[in-house]
């Protein structure tokens, strides 16, 4: 038995498949599901969504952002603002990109302007150990 996946960002849904094992961080801790798990519904944390399935040794890897996880009859749908899929990481971006989230978080006066940059660094790092864990394989 597997796990049906879909992922959706605002307006389409940007990744769908079967897996045999999910792992997420939550709000309040990671959590791995398998087939079977009893329902839930979950607010997810920007991180590394790890999925496993029998057809790759490799785990599935992609970056999410802030958003909610509901699961039911072994059917696990994500809805989040922004989700990076492994092969859409650019690895010559993240530097730039790091040192300008981090200038924009320490430049940051107001409260929202300081959680968008944190959100970002987030981001950024969750990349940044996708990229690690592949150069590690």
């Amino acid at each position: 038995m597997k796990l049906k996946v879909k992922i959706a960002i605002p307006g389409k849904v940007v990744w769908e498949n079967e897996v045999d094992e999910v792992n997420i961080q939550t709000t309040t801790g990671k959590i791995g599901i398998l087939p079977n798990h009893a329902p839930i519904i979950a607010t997810v944390e920007t991180s590394v969504l790890r999925m496993k399935s029998d057809e790759s040794q490799n785990p599935i890897l992609m970056v999410i952002s802030d958003g909610y996880l509901s699961l039911e009859k072994n059917s696990i749908f994500i809805a989040t603002d922004r989700c990076i899929l492994e092969d859409n990481i650019n690895a010559s971006k993240l530097e730039e990109d790091y040192k300008t989230a981090l200038e924009r978080y320490n430049n940051a006066e107001k409260p929202g302007k300081k959680y968008i940059a944190n959100k970002a660094l987030k981001r950024i790092n969750a990349c940044y150990e996708i990229l690690s864990y592949r150069n590690n394989d």
